[in-house]
C-alpha cells in the first residue's frame, strides 16, 4: 500500500548543500515518489535561499501558523515550491530569528566552528515540523527524520500524541549516517521544556532519535561510524535499530538505501 511520506531535513539540493545528505534528500524522496507514495519534503528556509529564482510561493494556511507549547507561544509560516524539474514538492519553514542568516554554512559560523544556538534552532524547527501538520491539512503516515537536525522529531512527536488524536497513528524513522561528535547539543538550551526534557539529559542526538523512533537505520559512508555507536547503551537495547553499508558503493548508494528504506517503512 502506497504511504503518504514526509521528509524532514535541512539540507537539499540544489536549495542549499553543505554535505552528502543534500544530494540524499534529493534522491531518496524522488525514489519513494516514484514508488507510488505521496511524499513531501521539509527544510528551513535559509536567508540566501532566492525566491524568485526557486519560485517559492506563499499558501495562505502556512502564512501564519501559530501554536503554543508549555505556555510559550511560537510563530512560523512556510512557503511551497517544486523541486527543479519534478513534481516533489518541498516546504520551507520561515522564521526569522532561527534561519534568516545569509550564512551558506548551515550549522557553522565562517571560522568553521559550530554554532552555538544549534540545539536552540533545530529544536525549534523539529517542533514546528509537526505542528504545521494540521495547517497542511495532510497527515503522513511515516515522518522520515534525515539526520541530527531532525533528531527531537520522534520524541517530541510521542509527547505530543498523548494530547492531538492525529499524530497518534504516524510513525518515525530516524536516518543518521555520523557520529556528530562536533555537534554542540545540550538539553539545557532547548526552547521548551514539557516536563520531560529530563528524559534527554546525558543523551546525544543519535541516542535521541534512535530512542523514540519506531525504526532507526544507521548508514555506513564515507565515515564508519555504526560499531561504535551501536555499543552505547540506547543501541545495545534497541530493536529497532539496523545498519546498511555504502561506503564501497559509489555507484549504488542511492538505490541501496532506498530499497532499504523501503524494506523499513514496509515493516512498521
Amino acid at each position: 500500500m502506497n504511504k503518504k511520506l514526509f521528509y524532514i531535513n535541512s539540507e537539499m539540493e540544489p536549495f542549499a548543500s553543505v554535505s552528502e545528505n543534500a544530494q540524499i534528500s534529493v534522491d531518496i524522496p524522488l525514489g519513494l515518489q516514484e514508488k507510488g507514495n505521496d511524499v513531501r519534503c521539509l527544510m528551513p528556509k535559509y536567508g540566501f535561499i532566492s525566491e524568485r529564482k526557486y519560485i517559492l510561493r506563499e499558501v495562505i494556511r502556512l502564512k501564519e501558523i501559530l501554536f503554543d507549547f508549555n505556555d510559550v507561544h511560537y510563530q512560523c509560516s512556510a512557503k511551497s515550491a517544486f523541486l527543479p524539474k519534478s513534481r516533489l514538492q518541498v516546504y520551507f519553514l520561515e522564521n526569522e530569528d532561527f534561519f534568516g542568516d545569509l550564512n551558506t554554512l548551515l550549522y557553522k559560523s565562517k571560522n568553521g566552528r559550530y554554532l552555538s544556538d544549534n540545539d536552540t534552532r533545530f529544536a525549534f524547527y523539529c517542533l514546528a515540523a509537526i505542528k504545521m501538520l494540521p495547517n497542511l491539512f495532510w497527515f503522513p503516515n511515516v515522518l522520515i527524520c534525515n539526520g541530527w537536525t531532525s533528531a527531537l522529531v520522534p520524541f517530541l512527536l510521542k509527547n505530543l500524541s498523548t494530547q492531538q488524536k492525529d499524530l497518534s497513528k504516524i510513525k518515525t524513522v530516524f536516518l543518521s549516517s555520523s557520529s556528530n561528535s562536533d555537534v554542540i547539543f545540550d538539553s539545557k538550551n532547548l526552547p521548551f521544556d514539557d516536563g520531560t526534557i529530563s528524559e534527554l539529559k546525558s543523551l546525544n542526538l543519535n541516542q535521541i532519535g534512535c530512542k523514540y523512533a519506531d525504526a532507526t537505520l544507521l548508514v555506513d559512508n564515507d565515515e564508519k561510524f555504526s560499531n561504535k555507536i551501536m555499543k552505547t547503551k540506547v543501541f545495545k537495547d534497541s530493536k529497532t535499530c539496523s545498519m546498511i553499508d555504502i561506503s564501497k558503493k559509489e555507484d549504488e548508494k542511492s538505490s541501496l538505501l532506498l530499497e532499504k528504506i523501503e524494506k523499513v517503512i514496509k515493516s512498521l
